[in-house]
């Protein structure tokens, strides 16, 4: 069952809503729909530090993780780094 729902969006954001519904041949309300199903599916970022969200977006030098500040404190602590030495002892 469809249900009404009233939004308030920036004009622009309608704007660019209209042309994506063009270029895809459905409707904004179809494409609502469907960005919905996305995020229900996401899954929750990890419990821990705050900075691995950012991984697969952040291109870090081994180095970053070697660093004495709270940044390579914080690196230290991800799975990324647990991997890296893993790597690093089979070598």
């Amino acid at each position: 069952m469809k249900t009404k729902l009233t939004l308030s969006i920036d004009r622009n954001k309608v704007m660019k809503l209209r042309r994506a519904s063009i270029r895809k041949g459905t409707s904004i309300s179809e494409l609502v729909e469907r960005m919905a199903d996305r995020l229900d599916e996401e899954v929750a970022p990890p419990e821990g530090s705050r900075i691995q969200q950012f991984f697969g977006t952040l291109k870090l030098k081994a180095e970053a993780f070697e660093e004495d500040s709270r940044g390579g404190a914080e690196l230290r602590k991800t799975e990324t780094y647990e991997r890296m030495k893993r790597k690093r002892n089979r070598a």
